[in-house]
């Protein structure tokens, strides 16, 4: 993921009324992948998170002239793609607990999802260092909620080598990413 970008909310609008594709281009390469990882969180679909930041973005271009971003950018993007999630969960009529419709974007939320997303991409790192089985049977477990025996089930393998696996691959996560002791 690209750093932050600096571009000002004022840019922002200008480029988008003027579609300057450098900017845009900026502001995509920029928060795609952390916006998809907040829609990720709210819809738990892949397909349809990226649906939802490739939409964005498409009305970003469409409907430029007649967007007005204030403050800053991101908190306009993440603000964006948390409703357009909120609304596509609405349609599909999931039941949601009402807290959660009751989001609020104070600084507290913003840094909570901050600091969420870029634990998600420091995961994602980390879990490409996995041997591939160990990886697909941490996968299967803790994002797709499967029990260690339906695990085995479907890859074929025993229950104990599903246990040792997870083991294994909790204990390299934890090391690489956990809390870092102090010497």
């Amino acid at each position: 993921m690209k750093d932050e970008s600096n571009i000002s909310a004022s840019l922002a609008n200008d480029a988008l009324r003027n579609r300057d594709v450098t900017v845009f281009q900026e502001l995509y390469t920029t928060y795609s992948e952390p916006l998809y990882l907040l829609a990720f969180r709210w819809v738990k679909d892949s397909s349809l998170a990226k649906d939802i930041v490739h939409n964005l973005f498409a009305h970003l271009w469409d409907r430029g002239g007649d967007i007005v971003i204030t403050g800053q950018v991101r908190s306009y993007l993440y603000r964006a793609v948390t409703n357009l999630c909120i609304n596509e969960l609405k349609r599909r009529k999931r039941h949601i607990g009402e807290e959660i419709l009751q989001f609020q974007a104070d600084g507290h939320s913003f840094f909570e999802i901050s600091d969420y997303i870029l634990f998600q991409q420091e995961l994602m790192q980390h879990l490409g260092t996995l041997a591939p089985r160990c990886r697909e049977i941490l996968l299967l477990s803790r994002v797709h909620g499967l029990e260690p025996s339906e695990i085995a089930e479907k890859l074929g393998i025993s229950v104990n080598t599903v246990y040792f696996q997870l083991s294994v691959a909790l204990k390299s996560l934890r090391g690489r990413i956990g809390p870092k002791k102090n010497s």
